[in-house]
């Protein structure tokens, strides 16, 4: 069986276990949880079997299974270092979530049942993202991670403002995907390469291409999707508010899956666009707009969530916002890699053990996530009332320490070694971007110390410590106590600033198992194995190395004999090597360790961005509102005028584009004078038709479009179709007498309230010259270009007569051409027909009253 057989297999897995238990019954959990788990640990098994048999430096695209080949979508998967890395985390973190959530819904069937298939689901749509080698199948993939997020993000399908969160991240990622999808399509139309191992072929073979505006704005398009889905500035919104999610997605989704799909992107991008090497001559090339773009958006994010997390009082809000903040880190340390700098005489991109980052950040946010929600099912989520929880829940309290200490990227955690490489990055910067480096390293260190500041008030606050967020918090609770029992003396009643946001979600309620239960270990023992291959990393970096070290393709790959993959320096290293990027590290702790101790910033901050989806929405609605009763007055002339005047655009595009229809018309201008008959007539129609508009008169209105009527019957006469003319005679005399007829019956019209006459007949004009210019080009333009060689009247010849006529049995099977075209269209027109009935046959039978629920 071929490798692509097996990661379809492996992609598979994990949505089809999770159907599999919707017929178990509904009693057996322990066979819903073993089988819900074989599928991220099926696919998990697969990827390592893979990358074992060919490393990720080997590794090329597998096989191509065929699937939808006229739209470039096709079964190709590519488990070089990213997407092998990343496949590995998806499927070992999905593992851990799929037991972690069985502690915390605990003996609950119902929400069992749904959740592991909905999360299989999920599992698989991430699989086939990070994994799938052509383009358009990624962006099939990541279109389904956004509706499995919707899903899963409003869980609580009664809670309306579970609902309305859910729709907020599909809105917004499903935004970002159409970027995605407008970008791979442009990208693929310049390139012809719709594959991304292609993609990185074809700028290293030409760079040049670099700077086609094609390329520019595909890569904003697709910047533009990874940014919403990665929860970028200012789209960061709805990843606090997926937080309406149960913990266990919250966990899954902030440290391996959705939120990573952008990073991911630009991670797979960065070899074509940010830094295309060509193998051959060692020369290296990168769009300009690369750092430009991404370097400001990914440090404004850091930085902003950092600030926001330190001013939450809910876990889960804090840990979210501090979730947008690496995210902006790992954004801003792909965009620096657009830059290089000088090394024993050689121009280095700034990248460095981008894998390392990414598993960072996911082998501390998921035990911080699965704590907040064990902590959330036995005490509380909220900050300020967990004071002494350490001595209530020390297990789960010194999982919380441990993630934390790694958060704030302390020595002793693979986080301090990655902080530092990020910091490194930046002071390298200094050669390409001036004294900006000095801005974006004060932003580096505010979020440091932000996230070295909620590590004190959390371990202070849980330890029961003075100065504790939970202190503080006891101490205005026996004020309070106190005031009741002696209402004479004076307290300060202003309002509390370290109040509870009112807009918090509840926190879920489900079943628990019993203290003795071996799956109430569940609850939290998932989150002390993620955490700590933390610290082995961190105290033995070159074991870490040893593991992720073969996944860092782009230290390999680009920096060759300068990376230093397999050398991490360790904290001794750090230390007997001071720097610039130390000291401003050591700054971080020390500025992090008073702010956590100080009184400052400890209220709850609501975020301005949580107004952007409201305002969109409102205006979509509102907008459209207005939109609509706009266009749809009922008056039959401004519908009349739309129409004209859309196509008079798209006909003045078309001339402006194609200098073929110009060609056209020029033909035709020197065969005018061969037919002076029909020359003549034709200028006759053009002249009563352009007088319709001037007359004001209905009567004389009529008797020009009879004018016209009988003109167009000479033409026929004129060029041999008496059968035409017989039957638009008939046409005419009918209609002009039941014009006369009809005329007499209505009331006399206020001619004062009639338009004006001069852009009616300039619209009217126009109109008429497009459309017959356009007749002119069916009829008169260079027959290789149009009609597959031929000319019109062969063209239609060809296709109308009997099949057996001709020699390749085309033909429509008729002797008549006129009849033919008549046919064929109405053939499409009776199509069209019969699904406009079909959809209101739909609309009136879901109108029924015996269709609505009784319950309603």
């Amino acid at each position: 069986m071929t490798d692509t057989l097996w990661l379809l297999i492996a992609i598979a897995a994990p949505v089809v276990t999770g159907l599999l238990t919707l017929p178990m019954p509904r009693s057996a959990m322990t066979a819903r949880v073993l089988l819900s788990l074989l599928g991220p640990a099926s696919a998990f098994a697969i990827v390592l079997w893979l990358i074992t048999q060919t490393p990720p430096a080997e590794a090329t695209p597998t096989d191509v299974v065929g699937w939808i080949p006229s739209l470039h979508m096709n079964f190709s998967f590519l488990l070089d270092g990213l997407g092998g890395f990343f496949a590995l985390l998806v499927a070992g973190i999905g593992c851990l979530i799929v037991l972690y959530a069985r502690g915390y819904f605990g003996p609950d069937p119902d929400s069992l049942y749904r959740f592991y298939p909905t999360l299989g689901f999920f599992t698989t749509a991430m699989l086939g993202l990070v994994m799938s080698d052509y383009t358009l199948t990624t962006v099939l993939f990541w279109e389904m991670t956004s509706i499995s997020s919707f899903l899963l993000i409003g869980w609580d399908r009664y809670d309306k403002e579970a609902v309305r969160l859910g729709m907020q991240a599909f809105f917004t990622t499903g935004l970002g995907g159409l970027g995605l999808l407008g970008g791979v399509l442009l990208l693929g139309s310049v390139t012809d390469t719709w594959t991304w191992s292609g993609t990185v072929t074809y700028f290293q073979d030409r760079p040049d291409m670099l700077g086609d505006a094609g390329v520019i704005g595909a890569f904003f398009l697709m910047m533009f999707g990874a940014m919403t889905k990665s929860a970028q500035f200012p789209w960061h919104y709805w990843l606090p508010g997926a937080m309406a999610a149960p913990t266990p997605v919250s966990a899954y989704l902030h440290s391996a899956t959705m939120v990573k799909a952008g990073v991911y992107l630009t991670g797979r991008l960065y070899p074509a666009l940010g830094f295309a090497v060509n193998p051959e001559t060692g020369d290296g090339a990168g769009l300009a707009w690369w750092p430009l773009l991404i370097v400001p958006i990914g440090a404004v994010t850091m930085t902003a969530g950092a600030l926001i997390a330190i001013n939450q009082h809910d876990l889960k809000k804090i840990f979210a916002y501090t979730t947008v903040s690496q995210l902006g880190l790992l954004m801003t340390a792909y965009g620096l890699g657009g830059l290089t700098y000088q090394h024993d005489g050689h121009a280095l991109p700034i990248v460095d053990l981008d894998v390392s980052q990414i598993a960072n950040h996911a082998l501390y946010k998921a035990p911080l996530f699965i704590i907040a929600g064990a902590l959330g099912h036995v005490l509380s989520r909220n900050i300020t009332e967990l004071h002494g929880a350490f001595f209530k829940r020390p297990a789960m309290c010194i999982t919380l320490i441990l993630a934390g200490f790694a958060l704030a990227g302390l020595p002793g955690s693979i986080s301090f070694q990655a902080k530092e490489l990020f910091l490194y990055a930046i002071y390298h910067s200094y050669e390409a971007i001036g004294s900006f480096w000095l801005i974006l390293m004060a932003m580096a260190v505010v979020t440091a110390a932000c996230n070295v500041a909620i590590f004190v008030r959390l371990t202070t606050t849980v330890l029961g410590l003075p100065g504790s967020v939970g202190s503080i918090t006891t101490a205005a609770s026996e004020a309070q106590h106190h005031h009741a029992a002696d209402p004479d003396e004076d307290i300060d009643e202003s309002p509390d600033p370290h109040g509870l946001d009112q807009d918090d979600e509840p926190h879920h309620e489900h079943y628990h198992d019993k203290p003795g239960s071996p799956w109430a270990w569940l609850i939290w023992l998932p989150g002390l194995v993620i955490v700590i291959p933390q610290f082995i990393g961190g105290l033995a970096p070159g074991l870490w190395m040893r593991v992720f070290g073969p996944f860092e393709m782009n230290a390999n790959y680009f920096l060759g004999e300068h990376a230093h993959y397999d050398k991490l320096p360790s904290v001794l290293y750090a230390f007997t090597h001071p720097g610039i990027p130390l000291l401003c590290s050591l700054i971080a702790i020390a500025a992090g360790a008073l702010l956590g101790f100080s009184p400052a910033f400890r209220g709850v901050f609501l975020d301005p961005a949580n107004r952007i989806y409201p305002a969109m929405y409102s205006a979509a609605v509102d907008g459209g509102r207005q939109a609509f009763h706009s266009m749809q007055t009922g008056n039959m002339r401004q519908y009349f005028v739309m129409v004209l005047f859309a196509l008079l655009v798209g006909f003045g595009a078309a001339v402006y584009l194609d200098p073929a229809m110009i060609d056209a018309v020029r033909a035709a201008a020197g065969k005018a004078g061969e037919s002076w008959p029909g020359a003549v007539l034709a200028v006759m129609v053009c002249s009563l038709a352009v007088a319709m508009p001037i007359a004001r008169d209905r009567i004389v209105r009529i008797l020009l479009l009879g004018g016209t009527g009988m003109g167009v019957v000479s033409l026929f006469l004129i060029y041999q179709a008496p059968d035409l003319a017989l039957t638009q005679l008939m046409v005419e005399i009918i209609s002009v007498l039941l014009f006369v007829l009809v005329l007499r019956m209505l009331p006399q019209r206020d001619l004062r309230a009639s338009p004006g006459v001069a852009w009616r007949l300039v619209l009217a004009i126009a109109s008429g010259v497009a459309v017959g210019w356009l007749t002119l080009v069916a009829a008169g333009s260079d027959p290789t270009r149009l009609f597959e060689g031929m000319k019109l009247g062969e063209f239609f010849a060809r296709n109308t007569y009997d099949g057996h006529a001709l020699t390749d049995g085309r033909g429509g099977g008729g002797a008549n051409v006129v009849n033919v075209i008549l046919v064929d269209f109405r053939g499409f027109d009776t199509f069209g027909e019969i699904c406009v009935l079909a959809l209101a046959a739909l609309g009136v039978f879901s109108l029924l009253p015996g269709r609505k629920p009784k319950n309603v």
